[in-house]
C-alpha cells in the first residue's frame, strides 16, 4: 500500500517550496530591515498596508468562487464561461481600485501623517490587479492537476526576487525601485499562469463576462470576500492603530514583530490540494470521509504548528536579532503575542464552511470578530500602549478559533469533542512544553557564555523542532495516509 496519496504528494510538494518562498521572503524582510532606517522601512509598511487592505477589499471572495464553480461542473463550456466572469469581473475591479487609490492619495497620506507617500503611489496602485488575478490563475492551475508546475515556477521567482532586493536594498536604497520591481514580478506571475492555462485547457477572453451567471458567482462570493475582507483588516487593525496614534518608526518596529511567521506552512500545503476534495465530499454527501479528511487535517496543522511556536517564543530575542537588528529589540513582546495567534491559526477554519457554500456565515463571523477586534485595538492602546493592540488580536482569534471549529464540526455532523483527539492532544502539548522547556534552559546558559545567536538559534531551535516532529513522525504520517 502507497503511504502517502497523490494528493499528498501534491502538498508535500508544494510545502517545500512554499517553505522555501517563505524563507526567501523573510530574508527580504530582514535585508530591507537591516538596510533601511526605521523611517524608510515604516513608509515601506504603510505601502504594504495599503496594497494588502485593497487587495482584500477588491478579492471579494472571487477567487474561493473560481474553485468552487470551475470544480462544480465538469462541462467545459461551463467551465469557461465561470472562469472567463470571474477574471472578467476581477479584472474591472482591479483597475477600479488602481484608479481610487491614485485619487486619494493625498488622503492616505494624510492618514499616516508621512509626506514621503505622496510620490509613490503610481508604484503601488494597480499591485492588488494583478497580483489577485495570479492568485485566481493558481487556483486554477491546481484544480487542473498542475501543482508542480506552480511549485517550480513560484520557486524560481522566489530566487529572482531575493537576489533583486539584494541588489537593490545595498546600491539604492531606493524603496521605489524595490515597489517598481515587485510590481513586475506580480505582471510576470499573471501572464505566466495564464499562458500556461490556455495552453491545458482553453482560452481566455478577459472581458467576455455572463452577467446573468456573475450574479450568481457574486452571491457566493460577496459573503465570503466580506469574510476575507474583515478578517484581513482584523489582522491588520492593530497596524493600522498604530500607525494612525504611534508614527511611522514605531510602525516599522511593530510591524516587523507583528508578522505572521508561517507555522501552517505544512497545513496550509495540504490545504490547497483538500479544498477541492472536501467541496465534492460535501456535496455528494459523503460526510464520513469529509470529517475523516478534516480531523487528519487539524492534526497535522496542530502539531507542526504548536512545536513551531514554542520553539520561536524561547528564542524570541535571537530571532529579532537575526531578522531585523537590535533596533527591533523593543517590539519583542508583540513578537512573542504574535506567536500565540500564528498557533491559534493552525488550520484554515473556513475550509469546511466554504465547501458548503455557507459564505454568509463566514461572513457574519468575521464581521462580528471585526467590530470587537476594533474596540478592543482602540481600547487596549489607551491603556497599554504599543503592546495593546497584540493583546487584542490573541484575544479575538482564539474567539473566532473556538467558534469556526465547532461550526466546521456541526456541518460534518460531529462535534469538538469528537474532531480532535483530545487525550492525543493534552499528550503531544505537554510533551512540546517540557521539551521547550529544556530548550529555554539550555539557551540561558548558552546565552550567559555569549555563545553567538546564530549558533544558538540554529542549532537550538532545529534540534527541538527535528526532535518534536521525530516523536510524533508516525501520527504525522497516518494523517497524510488518510488525506486521499
Amino acid at each position: 500500500m502507497k503511504i502517502i496519496s497523490n494528493s499528498s504528494m501534491d502538498s508535500i510538494l508544494l510545502m517545500i517550496v512554499k517553505a522555501f518562498t517563505t524563507i526567501s521572503g523573510i530574508l527580504c524582510t530582514a535585508i530591507l530591515s537591516h538596510s533601511l532606517s526605521l523611517e524608510l522601512y515604516g513608509t515601506y509598511s504603510q505601502l504594504n498596508l495599503v496594497i494588502t487592505t485593497t487587495s482584500s477589499l477588491t478579492a471579494i471572495g472571487l477567487m474561493d468562487a473560481i474553485n468552487y464553480y470551475y470544480n462544480k461542473t465538469e462541462n467545459e463550456r461551463e467551465q469557461k464561461e465561470n472562469v472567463d466572469t470571474i477574471l472578467g469581473l476581477h479584472t474591472i475591479i482591479g483597475i477600479i481600485a488602481g484608479c481610487v487609490i491614485l485619487c486619494c492619495n493625498k488622503l492616505i497620506t494624510n492618514y499616516f501623517n508621512n509626506p514621503l507617500l505622496y510620490s509613490m503611489y503610481i508604484y503601488i496602485a494597480f499591485r492588488p490587479l494583478f497580483a489577485n488575478i495570479g492568485l485566481d490563475l493558481q487556483v486554477l492551475q491546481i484544480s487542473i492537476g498542475r501543482a508542480k508546475g506552480i511549485a517550480i515556477r513560484n520557486a524560481a521567482l522566489s530566487i529572482s526576487r531575493l537576489v533583486a532586493i539584494i541588489i537593490t536594498a545595498y546600491i539604492t536604497y531606493d524603496i521605489k525601485t524595490i515597489l517598481l520591481m515587485f510590481l513586475g514580478f506580480d505582471i510576470i506571475i499573471m501572464f505566466y499562469f495564464s499562458r500556461t492555462f490556455e495552453k491545458s485547457r482553453f482560452k481566455i477572453s478577459w472581458f467576455q463576462i455572463n452577467w446573468k451567471k456573475a450574479k450568481e458567482i457574486l452571491t457566493y462570493s460577496i459573503p465570503m470576500g466580506i469574510y476575507i475582507l474583515t478578517n484581513s483588516l482584523s489582522r491588520d487593525l492593530d497596524k493600522l492603530v498604530v500607525g494612525r496614534f504611534a508614527g511611522t518608526e514605531q510602525l516599522a518596529i511593530y510591524t516587523n514583530c507583528a508578522t505572521l511567521l508561517p507555522f501552517d506552512i505544512v497545513s496550509a500545503s495540504f490545504l490547497t490540494v483538500i479544498i477541492p476534495i472536501m467541496t465534492r465530499y460535501i456535496n455528494s454527501k459523503e460526510l464520513d470521509k469529509g470529517r475523516k479528511l478534516f480531523e487528519n487535517y487539524l492534526k497535522i496543522g496542530y502539531i507542526t504548528t504548536i512545536t513551531f511556536t514554542i520553539a520561536c517564543i524561547v528564542l524570541s530575542k535571537e530571532i529579532i536579532l537575526l531578522l531585523y537588528g537590535e533596533k527591533y529589540l523593543v517590539g519583542r513582546p508583540v513578537f512573542v503575542l504574535y506567536t500565540i495567534v500564528d498557533m491559534l491559526k493552525f488550520a484554515n477554519l473556513s475550509l469546511v464552511l466554504s465547501a458548503n457554500g455557507e459564505t454568509k456565515t463566514l461572513m457574519k463571523y468575521s464581521i462580528l470578530a471585526l467590530v470587537a477586534n476594533l474596540i478592543l485595538n482602540l481600547l487596549f492602546y489607551a491603556i497599554l500602549g504599543f503592546v495593546g493592540p497584540a493583546i487584542s488580536t490573541v484575544i479575538i482569534t482564539c474567539i473566532l478559533t473556538i467558534s469556526l471549529t465547532r461550526k466546521s464540526a456541526y456541518i460534518l455532523e460531529t462535534n469538538l469533542k469528537k474532531v480532535i483527539d483530545w487525550k492525543q492532544f493534552i499528550y503531544f502539548f505537554l510533551e512540546t512544553v517540557i521539551l521547550g522547556i529544556i530548550l529555554f534552559v539550555v539557551e540561558n546558559k548558552m546565552s550567559n557564555k555569549s555563545i553567538h545567536y546564530l549558533v544558538i538559534l540554529f542549532v537550538l531551535g532545529l534540534s527541538y523542532v527535528g526532535g518534536v516532529l521525530v516523536l510524533n513522525s508516525k501520527k504525522l504520517i497516518f494523517a497524510m495516509k488518510e488525506i486521499r
